[in-house]
């Protein structure tokens, strides 16, 4: 019985002396793991904190290219380097080391885009007044003063440099809210050649006259140089193989369905002539962004002077894409004698002079068209905007790695 006793300790013993190791090693492991996970957290900390800093100084000063190196923060280093690449994009990278482990970050920047807007206006914009029927549906800004009259609808975010003057009921509908002091300036004219260069390199450039597209949906497009000639009949693709089409002080003559990616510019590199673009009818996306949000057809149209909305007797006329205007703006022939209807944009326009789209006359008096434009959510992001379309001077980020 005494000896069995013996044995019944040394078990009792040995187990507890097993158990009591076993809980030794899951209490180290368990502060090792603790240790790594807060180093890791901390070393994640240190690379994010580094990659903001210097996403702060691009935003804040778009020049920025210094970089910094070995400083100290939270107990590691962060070293930047900022660089540019094709595009106009810049590249940052970020390395952040802690307690021997090190951690690498890369943001690519990119210029954004004029296209983020549904509406934008130029020093001038401030000459005509946004009315009763008016609906401007997204983001919008007037490097001015912003006038109304009665009630015309805001449904985005709505900024301006130098104010707002109200007239009639003064009752203007800002959906997305208000703020004034707010500067975003038009690019230098300078910009507009890398549009005509792309055209001229891969797709199809052309220099004075007249150009005359007509998109097809399926892919075609007949196109001309004068008003008499006959048109030609071709792919898109073997036209203009990378979707840029471009006029050099000239005019543009352009209306139909337009499929895949496709810009189109009027630009004027010198002289005083050129650089018009004429809408001769509807002109949409083949596949329509409004009822398909996955579309990935894009279209932008850029242009030194006026885009016009020429007559074509329609009540409805729709335009979809981007449409920026550096010296004019856009504007609807005939719009104080052509019947009354609507012009629908869905997408964007960006002009430096806001004109009148209707006669502003009630009833049966009313000429001209009253404006409704729909922000196509797509443009947003910035890798949706299109082709070599105008920049602004603040950077927005296109991707994060890590």
């Amino acid at each position: 019985m005494g000896r069995t006793a013996i044995f019944m300790v040394m078990g009792f013993s040995a187990i507890f002396l097993f158990a009591g190791k076993n809980m030794s090693d899951v209490s180290v492991t368990a502060l090792d793991n603790a240790m790594n996970y807060y180093e890791h957290t901390q070393l994640n900390a240190i690379a994010t904190a580094g990659s903001n800093f210097a996403c702060s100084k691009m935003w804040s000063q778009n020049t920025w290219r210094k970089g910094f190196s070995n400083v100290p923060f939270g107990g590691g280093l962060i070293s930047v380097t900022a660089a540019d690449i094709p595009h106009g994009m810049v590249k940052i990278t970020t390395t952040a080391t802690y307690q021997g482990s090190t951690k690498q970050t890369v943001i690519v920047m990119v210029p954004s885009s004029f296209a983020k807007f549904a509406f934008y206006g130029g020093t001038h914009a401030s000459a005509a007044m946004w009315e009763h029927g008016d609906t401007i549906g997204g983001p919008n800004h007037t490097q001015g003063k912003l006038k109304t009259y009665d009630d015309p609808v805001f449904l985005g975010k709505t900024t301006s440099l130098s104010g707002l003057t109200m007239a009639g009921s003064k009752n203007p509908q800002f959906k997305g809210g208000y703020t004034s002091g707010i500067s975003i300036p038009m690019p230098a004219i300078a910009s507009y050649t890398d549009i005509y260069n792309a055209a001229n390199t891969g797709g199809h450039a052309q220099t004075t006259g007249n150009l005359y597209l007509k998109f097809n949906a399926d892919g075609t497009i007949d196109w001309k140089t004068s008003s008499g000639g006959v048109y030609t009949h071709q792919t898109l693709a073997s036209f203009a193989p990378n979707g840029i089409i471009a006029i050099d002080k000239g005019t543009l003559w352009v209306e139909g369905t337009v499929p895949g990616r496709v810009t189109l510019a009027s630009i004027r590199s010198g002289g005083s002539s050129g650089g018009a673009v004429n809408i001769t009818n509807n002109l949409v996306l083949r596949d329509n962004p409004q009822t398909n949000p996955n579309s990935t057809d894009v279209l932008g149209v850029v242009s030194y002077g006026d885009i016009t909305v020429k007559d074509n007797g329609a009540t409805l006329f729709q335009m979809q894409g981007s449409y920026y205007s550096y010296q004019g703006g856009l504007q609807v022939e005939n719009f104080n004698s052509r019947p009354p209807g609507n012009l629908k944009v869905y997408g964007g326009i960006m002009v430096e002079y806001l004109y009148a789209t209707s006669n502003g006359a009630a009833g049966n008096a009313r000429r001209g068209y009253n404006l409704r434009t729909d922000f196509d959510e797509r443009l947003a992001d910035v890798g949706m905007a299109p082709d070599y379309f105008p920049r602004t001077a603040s950077f927005e980020i296109l991707s994060w790695l890590e």
